[in-house]
């Protein structure tokens, strides 16, 4: 995704004015906006994590922080990085529309992150449905939806029409823009938008675009479906509906009884790998609580269910290029990288479009970056006492950033480590603050699958004999990896009490899977009249913690 242009910063600045968002959010908004302005997306991101931290509950804090970590994956050349900055964008994204699912500028920017991700992330139609929602909204509510911010909603609106082969949709969108601002330079831009794209091209011609089901739809095959029950050309039909309106368990649970009833359906293959791919694709939740291994069982059914329809439709383009994509994702211990690498070499040599070989050349070059990681995991954990293992981890260990205590408010304390490690997950991080006696105090940060199992799946242990959870829900994110992380403390403990001066400690545990290597470290913490700093150097997967108390300027 490439970086938004220039006039969505300003816009920015207008939706923060709109809203009243409280006695110090709209600040984090607008502090946020200048570093943006100055090309500064990352420190952007690190302000509206602040707001975050300090209003939990609030769905435009949220979408702030989504929508730049969404912009810093368009400006990232590392394309795992940007990967994983997209997973934490839509965390963020998907917990505000979750947390207010009529907030404007939460559908905004949920929007235009599906508009302007690449094509194969399957977020389009997402997006398009969350800018519909927009402008209804408008309709029914006109005051809770700024103008500004509707004319660039049925900007975007008319962008993922486009993209869809949409053209009269498009041009009708734009003509809405004219009708709002008809003297604007938006209203000159959809002008010629309408008149550049009167003719489709013939490659648009050629590729149709596919029947979406709408609500009222769905519940006319509902009622068709009720009326003939073995009808499985209607099943599939509202199969597909329900995959249309996001009701992926429904979708699952008819297209499993297409598929009991005629085995060799390949289209109710196909929308059933859907539908498992948009239940595995809801990120953690309070689900992991219920069943831990509730997402590693929709991986292998997607892998079994591609396997089947590929073992009936071996040239099926679709099917070989989703399959070496799920592939080259899954841990390397199920053995599926190579299969995924020679499924997407078939993609190539095959009379794919473009579109298809430029995805499939992209998760090649992902899948080698995988196999060199997952070499060096094994030189680390089959000989750890090599110069090679050293190697390894030098390797991935990234450079150190630096961090600016004029971008906080005094007293705070900085905690600044190395994550050295990566494995082929993410691994389980927490931070938290203790007292001289072992005494918990607060949990800083912790990563979201530990934060939503609890008790259930335990791998951090020394956290979690501390904790005993009590302030987890405010401080679960999206997980962390190798590289350089920052977080800041306010002295607040998880009561919301500032704590006194005194001897602290804070611990920072993390643990990886399926390498299953572990560290904990510990960094001594004085809270006191003057600014003192401590640092831990240790170990691989930690090797460098720094912890800063910053005191009042006196």
């Amino acid at each position: 995704m490439q970086k938004l242009v220039n006039y969505l910063v300003i816009l920015i600045f207008l939706i923060s004015c709109h809203f009243a968002l409280g006695q110090s959010l709209d600040k984090y908004i607008a502090e946020a906006n200048e570093h943006y302005q100055s090309g500064e997306t990352g420190k952007a991101a690190q302000v509206m994590k602040k707001a975050v931290e300090n209003f939990p509950e609030n769905s435009t804090a949220y979408s702030y922080l989504g929508f730049y970590q969404g912009t810093m994956a368009g400006e990232t050349e590392n394309f795992m990085q940007a990967g994983e900055l997209i997973a934490q964008s839509y965390e963020n994204l998907n917990k505000a529309v979750e947390l207010d699912p009529n907030n404007p500028v939460a559908r905004f920017h949920r929007g235009l992150m599906g508009i302007s991700v690449p094509s194969f992330m399957n977020k389009l139609d997402e997006g398009i449905a969350d800018l519909e929602f927009l402008t209804e909204l408008s309709q029914k509510a006109p005051e809770q939806v700024p103008s500004d911010l509707l004319i660039f909603g049925y900007d975007f609106l008319a962008q993922g029409y486009q993209k869809k082969g949409n053209q009269a949709e498009a041009a009708a969108t734009w003509k809405k823009i004219i009708e709002l601002a008809p003297e604007s330079d938006m209203a000159h831009k959809a002008k010629n938008m309408i008149s550049g794209s009167a003719s489709p091209s013939p490659e648009k011609e050629k590729k149709p675009e596919e029947k979406k089901y709408t609500q009222a739809e769905l519940k006319q095959l509902q009622q068709k479906t009720k009326q003939n029950p073995n009808d499985i050309n209607l099943q599939i039909k509202l199969g597909k509906a329900y995959i249309d309106q996001a009701q992926y368990e429904k979708a699952d649970d008819i297209l499993k009884n297409v598929i009991q009833k005629d085995s060799t359906n390949v289209k109710a293959y196909k929308l059933l790998i859907e539908a498992v791919n948009g239940l595995a694709g809801k990120g953690y939740d309070q689900t992991i609580y219920e069943d831990q291994s509730y997402r590693t069982r929709l991986v292998f059914e997607i892998g079994k269910l591609t396997d089947k329809a590929i073992a009936l439709a071996p040239d099926d383009i679709a099917l070989r290029l989703n399959r070496g994509i799920t592939g080259i994702m899954m841990p390397f211990f199920l053995g599926k990288l190579d299969q995924g690498i020679e499924d997407l070499n078939f993609v190539l040599d095959s009379k794919a479009d473009q579109e298809a070989k430029a995805e499939a050349t992209y998760w090649l070059g992902y899948a080698y970056q995988k196999k060199a990681i997952t070499n060096w995991i094994k030189v680390i954990t089959k000989y750890p006492g090599s110069d090679a293992s050293q190697y390894a981890f030098q390797s991935m260990r990234p450079s150190v950033k630096h961090f600016n205590p004029a971008d906080y408010k005094k007293p705070f304390v900085d905690i600044d480590f190395i994550l050295g490690f990566q494995d082929e997950l993410a691994p389980q991080t927490v931070v938290w603050i203790e007292d001289k006696n072992e005494n918990f105090i607060k949990t800083v940060y912790v990563s979201g699958f530990s934060g939503y199992a609890k008790e259930k799946q335990v791998n951090l242990p020394q956290w979690s004999n501390a904790s005993d959870y009590v302030d987890v829900d405010g401080v679960t994110g999206a997980s962390i990896d190798v590289g350089h992380h920052i977080y800041v403390w306010d002295l607040k403990d998880h009561k919301g009490n500032t704590v006194k001066k005194g001897e602290y400690v804070v611990k920072i545990e993390v643990a990886y899977w399926p390498s299953m290597e572990y560290q904990m470290v510990s960094v001594p913490l004085t809270i006191g009249s003057d600014s003192k700093k401590s640092v831990k150097e240790e170990g691989n997967l930690i090797p460098y913690a720094e912890v800063k108390y910053y005191g009042e300027d006196k």
